[in-house]
């Protein structure tokens, strides 16, 4: 896979997550490279790069951990790591992966040489490999054995395994100016706005269910206070990235009327 730069995001001391992780890719046949993760814990949030809490109180309803923007830091520096090889994709897994299908190797491969086809139709920046998107997407063709890659227009929120483009990369990179919520919701926002999210149906990894080591040292509920505008602010990403979707899903619809514009 030389077109392919894979990266797993792994805290330093966190080996058995590691262990894991690289049993599971190398049963795959997945080569990678660790990618130390930016340790939040400990530290005041307000000190962390790129951090704006009024923002995220604005825009998300509550203020974010240090495991949360952590979290954040991690996936730009994997980007930019990216974007100093010369690969043409880059694959970010998250150290709590598991492999959903038994050749997810294999379905990466096809998954691959079937991107150049989609980029011709319409640029794409990210694709979520580790959740599928049943709602909200429109086919755009099998990828073998036995999977279906799909424009999610409501992008699916999660980052256990995220594939870039290199002008996606690049665009995350451009666009994040701050920090105001968990980096799965702002990917959601970024990708259902400009339509340019793909998913595979069914995903090719899950996650292991191990307990998350980065906001071990104290509970989410202790760290961090929801706002009063925390349930508002949650409706409204939804109404406002399901409406968004929906308008990308019928565009498709009416240019490609030979496909079914749902899955």
């Amino acid at each position: 896979m030389n077109r392919l730069d894979v990266q797993l995001i792994n805290l330093d001391g966190s080996d058995a997550r590691l262990t894991r992780a690289t049993a599971a890719l190398q049963a795959a046949g997945i080569p990678f490279r660790r990618l130390p993760a930016f340790d939040g814990r400990g530290k005041r949030p307000e000190d962390l790069p790129l951090y704006d809490p009024a923002a995220a109180m604005r825009s998300f309803g509550r203020k974010l951990t240090g495991g949360e923007i952590g979290c954040f830091l991690s996936h730009l520096e994997a980007a930019r790591q990216f974007l100093q090889t010369g690969a043409d994709y880059g694959l970010v897994l998250e150290d709590d992966l598991s492999i959903a299908t038994p050749d997810a190797g294999t379905v990466l491969t096809g998954l691959l040489d079937a991107l150049p086809k989609v980029s011709a139709d319409k640029v794409w920046h990210v694709a979520n490999l580790g959740r599928a998107a049943p709602e909200v997407s429109s086919r755009l063709g099998p990828v073998e054995p036995g999977h279906l890659l799909v424009r999610a227009h409501l992008f699916p929120v999660t980052t256990t395994a995220i594939l870039w483009s290199r002008e996606g990369a690049a665009s995350f990179l451009h666009d994040v100016q701050r920090i105001d919520m968990p980096v799965d919701q702002w990917l959601r926002c970024w990708a259902s706005a400009a339509d340019t999210g793909l998913a595979v149906n069914p995903a090719l990894f899950g996650t292991s269910g191990a307990a998350s080591e980065i906001d071990a040292s104290v509970s989410r509920s202790k760290s961090v206070r929801r706002g009063p505008r925390y349930a508002i602010a949650r409706k409204l990403w939804l109404w406002r990235n399901t409406r968004l979707a929906r308008r990308h899903q019928a565009a498709f619809a009416k240019a490609h009327p030979q496909s079914s514009s749902r899955t």
